[in-house]
């Protein structure tokens, strides 16, 4: 970097400080409409306030004293501040995409963000700045022809809020390394209301937390600043499969592992693992230009399973790759992530048993090596890091009331079957109030007293509350 690009990242820094500082003097005295706006036990719109402070259909009995809806960061930080002083805990809801239900908790004062949604694009710096709200969707189309691009969450619905606080396991992770690596600075209201900028230079180990803490974070994201890639022509190439049993499973996993050996890092590979017992083989190229992109898919072809049963190739783009992800609004959704170093030729065969068993047959098993590849990761290193070469998620998808407790299991059963064969969890996808131990598992050796230091220095009256499994 320049001297002069450092002069001028300095004066970025010390404008949105300053600013930050300035808003919170003038709103010191607090929005008393903050309040008066809550909605609280027997209001007519609490209960629909507080299940959409969850993603799925079916919510805990949690109840929270009070929802406050934010508009813009002066409301986040009288919100705060009324806490702090009432000695009231805070949970965050984001977009709002997470199962793991940690904006909700009993007699809690539950933010809802989801209103700062702004998304800002500086072709030119070929930067952006973002609310927790905006989805991945708002941001892949704003960026959509522009030349720039950012890797995304997996679905259109995935609120970058709680997807960059996780770390963000996004789309060309191979090449551009997690989400969080490309967040160059973030604003936050702190525990006492106070708003302020974290980044390298301001709170190196704090900014290093806050990519990756996820829930555990201690204070309230009101925007993040993004530094963007160049924009990828993306190929697709999608292998559908027919598996029988564990014979079959394993067939198909030596075919991916042998894939996944000779793939160049910008191609993403994803095994999609239906309970009817099909198998779908998601291989996605982000090359430089076309002819790049359809080299990179070349591998591909050259050695399909004898149970392949179709091979659909498709041109699409950054968003186009959201909207291919089918909306079920309303269902019942939990899920369950484990790293793992194994290969797919072993874990696939382990999962068929739970696949064959599953109480919806919408519900699903991802297994991906989109893994961690690049060779000079960023200093300081953010919380999160990929603890394996493959990643398996299952996913329960249902209708609420159609066995419940069957299906709020299923995905930690599932992934029960990997037991000795996992290297930790991803904070964004575990299911912290069925397995509250996962938590410490989902950073390397030492990541949670690194949480636990910075919630201390933080937030000393432990104002955010903290979510299972760091209480």
């Amino acid at each position: 970097m320049t001297d002069r690009s450092v002069a001028a990242l300095g004066a970025d820094r010390a404008d949105r400080a300053d600013g930050a500082d300035g808003a919170d003097g003038a709103d010191r005295a607090d929005r008393a409409d903050v309040l008066t706006r809550a909605v609280r036990p027997g209001d007519a719109a609490y209960e629909r306030s507080r299940r959409a402070l969850a993603v799925s259909g079916v919510v805990p009995d949690d109840r929270p004293a009070l929802v406050v809806a934010a508009r813009d960061a002066a409301d986040v930080a009288s919100a705060v501040r009324h806490a702090f002083r009432a000695g009231r805990p805070v949970t965050v809801r984001s977009g709002g995409h997470g199962t793991a239900f940690t904006a909700l908790a009993q007699g809690a004062l539950a933010l809802d963000v989801s209103a700062l949604d702004d998304v800002r694009v500086d072709r030119a710096a070929r930067t952006a700045r973002v609310g927790p709200g905006a989805t991945s969707l708002a941001l892949a189309q704003s960026l959509d022809g522009s030349g720039l691009a950012f890797p995304v969450g997996h679905k259109a619905s995935v609120g970058l809020g709680g997807f960059l606080l996780a770390g963000g396991n996004g789309w060309n992770q191979g090449a551009w390394g997690s989400a969080c690596e490309s967040v160059r600075d973030a604003e936050v209201v702190l525990a006492d209301g106070r708003r302020t900028v974290l980044d390298d230079a301001s709170d190196p180990e704090a900014f290093a937390v806050l990519r990756g803490a996820g829930p555990a974070f201690p204070g309230v994201v009101t925007s993040f600043g993004l530094q963007l890639w160049p924009e990828p022509v993306v190929r697709r190439r999608s292998v559908r499969m027919r598996a029988a049993g564990r014979d079959g499973l394993t067939a198909i996993g030596t075919w991916a592992d042998a894939l996944a050996a000779v793939v160049a890092p910008e191609v993403e590979l994803t095994l999609v693992l239906a309970p009817a017992g099909g198998v779908v083989a998601s291989v996605t190229a982000f090359g430089r230009d076309h002819a790049h992109a359809d080299e990179l898919l070349e591998p591909v072809s050259r050695a399909l399973p004898a149970t392949t049963s179709a091979v659909v190739s498709s041109a699409t783009t950054m968003p186009g790759l959201l909207l291919d992800e089918p909306a079920r609004p309303g269902a019942g959704c939990v899920a369950q992530q484990a790293w793992s170093r194994a290969g797919y030729a072993e874990v696939l065969p382990r999962l068929a048993p739970h696949l064959a068993g599953a109480p919806s047959a919408a519900s699903s098993v991802l297994v991906s090596s989109a893994s961690y590849r690049r060779s000079a990761p960023p200093s300081p290193d953010p919380l999160h890091r990929p603890l394996g070469t493959l990643t398996v998620a299952a996913y329960a998808v249902w209708s609420p009331g159609e066995d419940d407790d069957a299906n709020l299991a299923w995905p930690t059963t599932t992934l029960a079957a990997l037991a000795g064969g996992t290297t930790g969890h991803y904070v964004g996808e575990a299911d912290l109030r069925r397995t509250p131990d996962r938590l410490a598992r989902c950073w390397e050796a030492g990541g949670i007293e690194r949480v636990q230091a910075v919630r201390a220095r933080l937030d000393p009256a432990g104002v955010f509350h903290p979510p299972p499994g760091l209480a």
